[in-house]
């Protein structure tokens, strides 16, 4: 390699660090403010919410790499631009395609990469994550119980909790409906305090009241402690991630054939989004060399203006791309493609009028 082209890499990776991680930090400060709940109400270690960011951190990436990679290009051509840099390298004789090339196989090994995450670390980074979520609702239930709301979703129960106890982690004035298949009406539980054991909750000095099918009391009683298992709501945990998400290419191809031609649309929109957002990356690489290039009143507020609409833009018209896919307005092909057709167009028209210059 060229010592100019070590050169423009050198000048390139800083900025790139420096634009993946902001744009990573946008993308994780929903997630940190969940978070911050948990630590503070819920009692959540920091460890673990650290280790949580980290599994939510590369599919993330995924996304903000090529972003990143588009503001530190923008940057760095800025840069030469307004040091004649550019200037200096026109002067040697190179043309822009030489000035672009080492930009392109910088952006062509930043996107195997992202195919690599993709692939491969974000489905394990989601098994992690789910891991690690049950593991911290079985030690710490309040993680995932809510007070005053219905829980329905546990096999053969419904909870109601009035009050939980962030400081001794004890539920106060609980609810239970214990269904049954061979009665018309729940068996009711009613106690005062309960206490977690082993992703059970053990409910102390409470009563029980079942009902004939017609509707009247049948039997009232009371008991010392009544344990009520909860491993079966605790594995449907909402992680804010889509399943389909944590899979790579080969399984959605997989799982795809044994699907209609309605339930295909998801694994498709999905698969298409998967190789073209990775791809972007070269394309956002090449618009923001040639973008920069050329414009001496251009510094790094305007590059990072720039960045920041034409990201906007484009993530506005994926998400309206993929909506219109799943409502089978377009085809996922269509839907997902669009945009770095359009960047791509974009990109062509600016490289021949800025290489006509150069």
């Amino acid at each position: 390699m060229k010592i100019i082209e070590r050169y423009i890499l050198e000048d390139t990776k800083m900025p790139i660090i420096f634009g993946v991680s902001l744009f990573t930090f946008i993308f994780l400060i929903e997630i940190i403010v969940s978070l911050m709940e948990n630590i503070i109400v819920k009692g959540i270690s920091i460890i673990d919410v650290v280790r949580i960011l980290s599994f939510y951190l590369p599919p993330i990436l995924s996304q903000t790499i090529p972003m990143g990679v588009f503001l530190g290009v923008m940057i760095t051509f800025s840069k030469f631009t307004r040091t004649s840099e550019a200037t200096a390298m026109s002067s040697m004789g190179m043309d822009l395609k030489s000035i672009l090339k080492p930009i392109f196989l910088m952006a062509c090994g930043i996107t195997l990469f992202i195919f690599f995450l993709q692939e491969s670390i974000i489905p394990r980074s989601f098994k992690k994550l789910e891991e690690l979520t049950l593991k911290i609702a079985y030690e710490n239930p309040i993680f995932q119980l809510k007070e005053r709301i219905l829980i329905d979703e546990m096999d053969g129960y419904s909870l109601y909790i009035d009050k939980i106890d962030n400081s001794t982690k004890d539920a106060e004035n609980i609810l239970i409906f214990q269904k049954s298949k061979n009665e018309d009406y729940p068996t009711i539980l009613v106690g005062k305090k309960a206490y977690w054991r082993n992703v059970s909750m053990i409910l102390e000095n409470s009563e029980f009241y079942t009902f004939s099918n017609d509707g009247k009391e049948k039997l009232k009683g009371e008991f010392k402690t009544k344990k009520i298992p909860l491993s079966s709501y605790f594995q449907d945990i909402n992680l804010k991630v889509k399943d389909i998400e944590a899979q790579d290419i080969p399984t959605l191809l997989k799982e795809i054939k044994e699907k209609n031609s309605k339930e295909k649309v998801p694994y498709l929109v999905e698969i298409n989004r998967k190789i073209a957002i990775p791809l972007s990356t070269i394309i956002l690489a090449i618009l923001g060399s040639v973008l920069s290039l050329g414009h001496h009143r251009s510094g790094k507020g305007t590059s990072f203006g720039i960045s920041l609409a034409v990201i906007f833009i484009y993530i506005v018209c994926l998400n309206i791309g993929m909506v219109m896919a799943y409502k089978e307005q377009v085809s996922p092909f269509v839907g997902v493609w669009t945009p770095n057709l359009v960047l791509g167009v974009l990109t062509a028209y600016l490289y021949q009028k800025k290489a006509r210059r150069i």
